[in-house]
């Protein structure tokens, strides 16, 4: 498993968050649009056809939302 995936889970448990909750503080804080499945793809098993690698802008995205929290 990637770092990047087990790190997005991780920050999630900790602020109890799901994807769609993620989803809309990103686009709070990028003022950009993303999409429920984009974050799924993220956390999904990287052995499942829709899984996508969790970019490192989103970890420190959400590590400063959660901390700001």
């Amino acid at each position: 498993m990637s770092g990047s995936k087990e790190r997005l889970r991780q920050l999630m448990a900790e602020a109890e968050l799901d994807t769609m909750q993620v989803a809309a503080l990103l686009e709070q804080k990028t003022m950009r649009k993303y999409s429920l499945r984009t974050v799924q793809a993220w956390v999904a098993s990287e052995d499942k056809a829709s899984s996508r690698e969790c970019p490192a802008w989103v970890l420190e995205n959400l590590e400063q939302i959660i901390r700001r929290g």
